[in-house]
């Protein structure tokens, strides 16, 4: 008798389309035991991040998940929110557009990929050539190098145009956990070093790495903070309601204190991003990832951070600080505890997620590029479409900038 796996591996692999929101929550756990297997496990492509988005951004619109599996595995599975769009995106022509579950809270985009990657997302690919009534395919902030890319090759091998727009430049910091080790050792004469001290290495060697003046400053401000009061940095990670949206509301706060009040972007300015952001936080609790940091001044909050802590990565979700000691650079005080903490837990790589901002470049210059993908079904409509967005004012773009 053959092993579970082969029998496994000889079932078909099927495509079902999973109409509706009540039908996508059916897959939770599915879904996350296939993205623990596949090439990209991350924290905005859990069943529990997506659901969120759509509960608080998308409640109303048409649903339908496509999902490619092997019995009951899940290999790949693509939600996909329809939008009936007239704008200058569409160059005022109405298009049907199908879009993954992602906006600029989402931070990067993605499909769920799993065991079986390639055959699955190649099917899913085959069931949407069959299925009619888009005009459009979207899938925003993709990383570059994701295997998701693939679904351009397939389209473009079946006579559909594509076109991409890069949106993201995200930095993102390696963390030299095996290099402090290893020094630690070899400085200890072959002594097995305390975690303590394996920490505190590569720290230092984070610091050694930055530029001489941002960390003299650093440490300058760092002093002088500390000289209006008790200075102290905390992680709210527990599972305790009242404790963790105690902390959620000191985090909103100083999220809206400075600009992103005044511009009307702050989380606690709308609903549906308290919404989003409370979720998160409450379902990361519940598996140990949520990292909500506060930076305290003699008790009061003046600058906190929203991460997850997932995979060996820790991701810089949200920040927020108090403007009026910007001369002491709260935010980056913060930050720098944020990283030395990812040091001690041993963390791979901290990811600063986002656009790139010169405040993240002060702490690395690797950056993880993302562009938009777009696939265009061969109708008149959207060749013309892909034509002007795609072809001519790129073109005519690049002429007006000679021009300059």
């Amino acid at each position: 008798m053959g092993s579970a796996a082969e029998k496994l591996s000889e079932q078909p692999l099927e495509v079902a389309v999973v109409e509706g929101r009540d039908a996508f929550v059916q897959l939770e756990r599915e879904w996350n035991n296939a993205l623990s297997r596949g090439p990209r496990d991350e924290p905005m492509l859990r069943h529990e991040w997506l659901r969120a988005w759509i509960e608080n951004f998308a409640p109303g619109p048409t649903l339908r998940t496509f999902v490619a599996r092997t019995g009951r595995e899940i290999h790949a599975a693509i939600p996909l929110i329809e939008s009936k769009d007239r704008d200058a995106d569409t160059c005022f022509l109405p298009m049907t557009t199908w879009s993954t579950p992602c906006n600029d809270h989402s931070q990067r985009g993605g499909v769920l990929l799993g065991r079986l990657a390639d055959e699955g997302l190649a099917a899913i690919w085959e069931k949407l050539r069959e299925t009619g009534g888009w005009d459009r395919l979207r899938l925003r902030d993709l990383p570059h190098g994701a295997s998701e890319w693939q679904l351009r090759d397939f389209a473009q091998r079946d006579g559909y145009s594509s076109g991409s727009w890069t949106s993201l430049r995200s930095p993102y910091l390696p963390l030299p956990k095996a290099a402090a080790k290893a020094s630690l050792l070899e400085a200890g004469k072959n002594q097995k070093p305390k975690k303590q001290a394996v920490a505190a290495g590569a720290y230092a060697t984070v610091l050694a790495a930055l530029d001489s003046k941002f960390r003299q400053n650093l440490g300058r401000r760092r002093r002088r903070l500390a000289e209006k009061g008790e200075l102290k940095y905390q992680l709210i990670d527990n599972q305790d309601a009242k404790a963790l949206d105690t902390a959620l509301a000191d985090f909103f706060d100083i999220e809206a204190s400075g600009w992103k009040g005044v511009g009307g972007t702050a989380i606690a300015l709308k609903p549906e991003l308290v919404g989003f952001y409370t979720q998160l936080a409450r379902d990361a609790a519940k598996r140990g990832s949520l990292a909500l940091g506060l930076l305290t001044l003699d008790g009061k909050v003046i600058a906190g951070h929203f991460s997850m802590l997932h995979a060996g990565r820790h991701y810089l979700i949200k920040i927020g600080y108090d403007e009026a000691l910007h001369e002491h650079s709260p935010g980056q005080q913060m930050v720098s505890d944020a990283i030395r903490d990812s040091c001690a837990r041993g963390l791979d790589e901290f990811d600063f997620l986002g656009p790139c901002m010169d405040w993240k470049l002060d702490w690395e210059s690797k950056l993880r590029r993302h562009a938009w993908l777009t696939i265009f079904r061969p109708t008149s409509k959207a060749k013309l479409v892909h034509g002007i967005r795609h072809v001519f004012w790129p073109i005519a773009r690049s002429f007006l900038k000679k021009g300059d």
